[in-house]
């Protein structure tokens, strides 16, 4: 839309204070440097976890199945298995993706405080989906020889799926709408157009999509399923209901007027 940006879109949830810095246009040099260089060392953090065996370690010290046998076994890239392969590139892609954003889409201030709270989610999620896959391999019905597509299965090319198009949407609504307020004959309007027409918070939707797609892709339903309710429970109870008080204030009418246009948040039809 073309109110500044939000910062829940990268988070389960905006801290209050956190409210105050939209709209600030005073960029902090060490935030962004930590937001970037937090996101982009995810993926080498992920690696490690895998092929240093400290997954493992952390598994069956709490008394779970896991083997660094079946991390490396079949063909991937870099001593890693098909599915830590899958699961590492993905990372890699969601970092990058950050990092873009905020270096290039983002308009205001990032400071070190909300960039670490960005980074400490992200990287527990994926350290989570990290040892939920390895886990997950111990029952794995799937081949360890042949080709990197006969050994994963549906959950993996259906995450695989839900990645490209969440990544896809969450970055088309950050660019088009980022386009639209540079337009001066939008200032002060409510940007309504594309993704914006379908769901008044399309870039929560896209992000949604593709943390449900990493997590399908370890090979869990349970875990995909706690993951998908969690992030749905905060969007829906935390960040959405912050920043429609917050276009309402700045908006007003126009703002019901879109709520009435598009009245799904998240889903069309349905939330």
């Amino acid at each position: 839309m073309s109110y500044e940006k939000p910062l829940p879109e990268l988070t389960p949830r905006a801290p209050g204070p956190l409210s105050n810095l939209r709209g600030d246009p005073n960029i902090s040099i060490p935030g962004v440097a930590t937001f970037v260089l937090g996101r982009l060392s995810d993926a080498p953090l992920q690696y490690l976890l895998f092929t240093q065996g400290w997954a493992v370690k952390g598994l069956t010290a709490v008394g779970l199945r896991a083997s660094n046998l079946l991390v490396s076994a079949g063909p991937g890239v870099a001593g890693l298995g098909p599915i830590p392969t899958l699961l590492t590139g993905m990372y890699a892609v969601a970092g990058i993706r950050h990092g873009y954003w905020v270096l290039f889409t983002n308009s205001f201030r990032w400071p070190t405080d909300a960039s670490l709270q960005v980074v400490a989610y992200n990287t527990t999620v994926n350290t989570i989906n990290t040892l939920v896959a390895i886990h997950a391999l111990t029952s794995s019905p799937y081949p360890i020889l042949g080709s990197f597509t006969d050994c994963i299965g549906w959950k993996q090319w259906a995450g695989l799926a839900l990645f490209a198009i969440g990544i896809s949407m969450e970055t088309v609504a950050e660019e088009s709408r980022k386009s639209f307020k540079k337009d001066p004959k939008n200032k002060g309007k409510i940007d309504d157009t594309g993704l914006w027409s379908v769901v008044r918070h399309p870039n929560y939707l896209g992000y949604t999509l593709w943390r449900t797609g990493i997590t399908l892709a370890t090979g869990s339903l349970a875990a995909t399923a706690v993951l998908t309710g969690f992030q749905l429970t905060a969007f829906l109870r935390t960040s959405i209901p912050e920043i429609s008080s917050y276009m309402s204030a700045k908006y007003g009418k126009q703002w019901e007027d879109y709520k009435r246009r598009v009245p799904s948040a998240l889903i069309p039809g349905i939330l």
